[in-house]
This record gives C-alpha cells, structure tokens and sequence, in this order.
C-alpha cells in the first residue's frame, strides 16, 4: 500500500486535512490534479469569510492568519430593499474574546500561511504535482489511481478535496444532488469605506442577495446576485455605470461608493455529492457539497468536515485499523449530517426567503425582521450560526468543541 490516504486537490480544504493530521502515522499524499492552473483574469476579487470558529481551528494547527491583511467582521447587518428595518447582530452576543464573528481573508493569503505549516515531505507526507487522474480501480481493500507517465498510488482512503473542479465526481460515479439558482454571483472590491469600520452587510434584493464583508486595505469585497441577462450586462458597463448602479441598491449605513476594481462573475448553483461508506471515498468541502455564498459557510463547512475525518482518522492509526473501513466512514456521515443539513437549509431557505414575491412577503418579512432585532435570545443564536459555534451536539468531537468555546 502506498499510502493510508490521498488527498486529491491542492487547495484550503486539501491543507487544512494534512495539517489536521500532522503528526499522526498515518501515511498521507496530496496530489495536485491541477498543477497548471492559471490565476483568473485580470484582478479579480477572491477572499474566504472565515468564522470565528475557523479561526479558533486553524489557530489550533498552528495558521496565523496574518491581521494586517484580515478584514474584521465585529458586526453582521440583516436588511431587504425598500424597508427600514433591520438586524445587527455583534460579536457582544457572543462574549467573543477575540472581538470578531469572523475575518475576510484573501485567498492567496490563506493559501501562504496553510502551507507555511505543511510538513516537510518525508516517508509519511508528500505532495505530488501530478495532474488530472486518468484512470482508478476499485479493490476491497484499496483504490488504485494512475496518471500520466505510468504513475500510479494504491490508498486506502481516497479524499476528493479538489473544489468540485476536476470532474472525479462523476469519474468515480458519486451520486450528485443539485440544481440551478439561475443566478450569477458578480463580484468585486468597492470603496472606500465610510463610517463604522468592521460591518459586514448582507441586504437582500429581488434578484438576490447584495453583500459588503470588509477588506483590511478600507475596501469592502462585494457579492452581488443577479439574473443572468443583469449580470452580463452589468460586466459589460463602465465602472462609472457600474457604481451608479450599486448605490442605488445600498443598505442602510452605507455611503457611497466610488472606486470599483477586480471585477468578476460565476454562476450561482448548489450541488451535493455522496459516496457510499463502502466505496473507500470521501468528498470534502466543495468537492461534497458547493453552496449559494450567500453568509460565506462554503470553507467554514468543509474545515468541520475536516476536523472530524482527521480526529477519526487520528483514532483509526492509534488502533492499528483501517482509515477506509465502512465503519469509520458511517461514523463521519452520522457525525457531519445534521450540520451538513442544517447549513444547508440555513443558506439556501434564506435566499429563498427574500427571493419571494415582493407582496405580500416583503410586509411579512420587515415584520419578521423588526422582530428579531428585538429578540436577543434568537439574536444570538443567529450570531452563533454565522460564526460557526451554534452545532448540533450529535456534531461534537473534541476540536470541535474546543472551537465552539475557544479552548
């Protein structure tokens, strides 16, 4: 046997789990599927909103997320179109010690300080720059995986953590559950920043969610949801146009903005894969499961999915057993699937919520609003959701809980 398990992807989630296993027996791969991968066009925006339960977890793995370049999220405010009324939820809720719901952080960012920690490679760790897989076989045992040039690994735990991207989902015949949001996501750095520093917006629209999660450099980075034909003809406007048309959607507490730069734009879906515990397959972060952006839970979902497969896996070495045996893959499920459900229904029930018909959901909905905003029970749990630290018991383990209560 090559190796106890490869990790397929060489992104946040393929890094976190290496690191989550570092020093541990098991005997670990990590194999680029996609070595030659440019870097998006031109400027584009790309940040992770990492909750304050993910930072406790990388803290815990040794990740300093540089505060230079955080963006710091203190307050989270929740308002529709045409309505006064709203919800500001604060890290106060919390008792938070870090002061935080969370930190914006730039993906290059993330990605320098997770491979900072990676292990030298050595007989127990290595990542290998091999590109797409051509070929796998199943045995009871192990899967076998080959590539290019006659190269080929034999693991008995096979983790998909290659963001959804390289197609191994339907290679390997995963059962795939999804649909369209037929919506575009545009996306961009906006600015300057006015008024109370630290405020994340999240104001939801007809055509979708509009969000302002600040920069550390006194920018916001924007997610804006809109209908196809919207958003292909917004990217096609000046910057002049393209300003215009975002102040005249702003939240309350929000001045206007004057400098946009990094434009980008992808189209909005949710899917789901799933591998039976027999398969010696496990899909990770946006490899299982891709979600609307709406709140940023996508990295923060994945990184629990993470902690539990290595706290099992961790297990699994101590004992000498298999970290691909059916049972240790049903415990992961069982543990992962009510926050994997609820996380779900959270994102998608809350874009679908404000997606409503404007009358007469939108009267309900301000109604609904002006009561949470009195409401400091609902408030904080609320707060604790987007911050990551309100899970179901049945998905405690141990770093999880230390995440949850800063241990």
């Amino acid at each position: 046997m090559d190796c106890d398990l490869l990790i397929l992807g060489d992104g946040p989630i393929a890094h976190s789990l290496a690191l989550a296993l570092k020093g541990s027996s098991l005997r670990v791969r990590i194999v680029d599927t996609s070595p030659n991968k440019t870097v998006p066009a031109g400027d584009a925006e790309r940040s992770v909103a990492l909750a304050l339960a993910s930072l406790r977890l990388l803290h815990s793995f040794g990740v300093q997320v540089p505060g230079e370049t955080s963006g710091r999220i203190q307050q989270v405010q929740i308002s529709q179109a045409r309505s006064p009324a709203r919800v500001l939820l604060s890290y106060e809720l919390l008792q938070a010690r870090e002061g935080v719901l969370g930190k914006l952080v730039p993906l290059n960012t993330l990605h320098t300080a997770l491979v900072r920690q990676l292990p030298a490679d050595s007989d127990t760790f290595q990542r290998l720059p091999w590109g797409p897989v051509e070929d796998f076989s199943w045995y009871p045992d192990r899967v076998t995986l080959t590539w290019a040039e006659g190269r080929k690994l034999s693991t008995r735990l096979l983790v998909l953590a290659d963001g959804g991207h390289g197609k191994l989902q339907r290679l390997l015949g995963l059962q795939r559950r999804a649909w369209d949001h037929n919506r575009y996501a545009c996306t961009a750095r906006v600015g300057p920043i006015s008024g109370t520093p630290g405020i994340a917006y999240e104001h939801f629209l007809e055509s979708g969610p509009l969000a302002f999660l600040p920069r550390a450099d006194g920018f916001f980075s924007l997610v804006w949801s809109l209908l196809p034909t919207a958003a292909s003809q917004l990217m096609q406007t000046s910057d002049a146009e393209f300003l215009r048309k975002l102040n005249a959607q702003l939240p309350q507490g929000l001045s206007a903005l004057h400098q946009v730069q990094g434009r980008a734009l992808y189209p909005l879906h949710f899917q789901q894969f799933s591998a039976p515990s027999t398969s010696r397959v496990l899909p990770l972060g946006n490899a299982a499961q891709t979600l609307h952006p709406l709140a940023g839970q996508g990295y923060n979902l994945g990184l629990r999915d993470v902690v539990t497969l290595a706290a099992l896996a961790r297990e699994a070495a101590e004992h000498s057993t298999d970290p691909g045996n059916p049972a240790l893959l049903q415990d992961f499920q069982r543990i992962r699937r009510q926050d994997r459900l609820e996380t779900i229904a959270f994102t998608e029930g809350l874009n679908r919520l404000f997606a409503l018909p404007p009358l007469p959901w939108r009267l309900g909905r301000e109604i609904a609003l002006q009561g949470l905003e009195h409401n400091e029970w609902l408030k904080k749990r609320l707060a604790a959701r987007f911050a990551g630290i309100n899970l179901p018991s049945s998905s405690s383990i141990p770093a999880l809980e230390t995440a949850q209560h800063g241990g």
